[in-house]
């Protein structure tokens, strides 16, 4: 079956190799009808001893709207003076006409100042920002667009809370993967010309690596559609499609290097799928059942973890 496998590709090998580079544009595609990716709530399981306290703490004390919190500060001007306040009520105002807002409270309710909500030097003051009821995609979404709805005027103002904290591990997340990628490739492309000493058999395993890790986003992102897909879902999907791509590819190069030797390239191709391509197979099915020991984990979204990295590893296994 794999022999016959290799002799097909053989015989469509300029339609394999147009249909796989079409495949970046549909990934591409792909990825902009994806879901949000999210940070992941920690909620304790049912039945546990931390899961009966959040039960009776649900019954027995009041909720608490979603909120975020905004610290404005000045180092020339004290927190209780008038220029300050009136610069932090002209900052405010676009998020009190927002719908999305059910409250804005600060250190200046009702003609006095809450000491409370000022810091110790003066210099700074503290807005809780409540929001309405939704989902953590939602919510996010609205803290996103409200922030950037602030204009301070000479006041700096940093965020603080779960929302902003929640943003800056997606923003943290993003940016170490765009530099590990940046790294990660050249790299594995210098060590794979010192070891096959020609660019193409090189390229080959770094090229269906980015085939691998590309269709693996699109994946994880459509998957996003119809689950929560935790954030770091794309840190695995890069790691994992980036090694097992690019190591399934050397077995492929490197036998094939060695059956062209001595017989026709079909013929050569045909063995190769029949003995390193059959490996591989059975080694990503074996990596894939191994993610999905992640569907056990009902916390945070690991579950979809173990879908991300299943997913990648089929698609390094298929470009394989």
């Amino acid at each position: 079956m794999f022999a016959a496998w290799g002799r097909l590709v053989y015989r469509l090998r300029w339609l394999v190799l147009v249909a796989s580079i079409l495949s970046i544009a549909a990934a591409i595609f792909a990825m902009g009808y994806g879901g949000r990716l999210g940070t992941g709530e920690f909620s304790a399981p049912e039945g546990t001893e931390s899961g009966r306290v959040e039960e009776v703490l649900d019954e027995e004390v009041a909720k608490v709207p979603p909120s975020f919190m905004l610290i404005f500060g000045s180092e020339d001007e004290k927190a209780t003076d008038p220029a300050f306040r009136d610069q932090l009520q002209r900052a405010l105002e676009p998020l009190e006409e927002d719908e999305r807002v059910t409250g804005v409270r600060t250190a200046y309710e009702e003609g006095a100042t809450d000491g409370a909500m000022i810091s110790r030097d003066k210099h700074h003051s503290l807005v809780v920002v409540e929001l309405e009821e939704g989902s953590f995609t939602e919510l996010q979404d609205a803290y996103v667009d409200l922030r950037q709805k602030v204009r301070p005027g000479s006041l700096e103002v940093v965020a603080a809370g779960d929302m902003p904290l929640n943003e800056d591990f997606e923003s943290v997340t993003e940016a170490d993967l765009k530099r590990a990628e940046t790294v990660s490739l050249p790299l594995a492309l210098l060590m794979l010309l010192f070891v096959f000493g020609s660019v193409v058999a090189a390229g080959l395993p770094i090229g269906v690596g980015v085939l691998a890790v590309t269709g693996g986003f699109a994946g994880t992102l459509l998957l996003a559609r119809a689950m929560d897909v935790s954030i770091y879902a794309t840190n695995i999907v890069t790691m994992i499609g980036l090694g097992v791509a690019i190591d399934y590819s050397l077995f492929v190069v490197s036998r094939f290097r060695e059956e062209v030797a001595c017989r026709p390239v079909s013929d050569a191709l045909a063995r190769t799928m029949a003995t390193a391509g059959r490996a591989i197979l059975f080694s990503g099915l074996t990596v894939a059942i191994g993610f999905m020991g992640f569907l056990f984990f009902d916390v945070a979204d690991l579950n979809s973890i173990g879908f991300a990295g299943s997913i990648v590893v089929a698609f390094s296994v298929l470009y394989g």
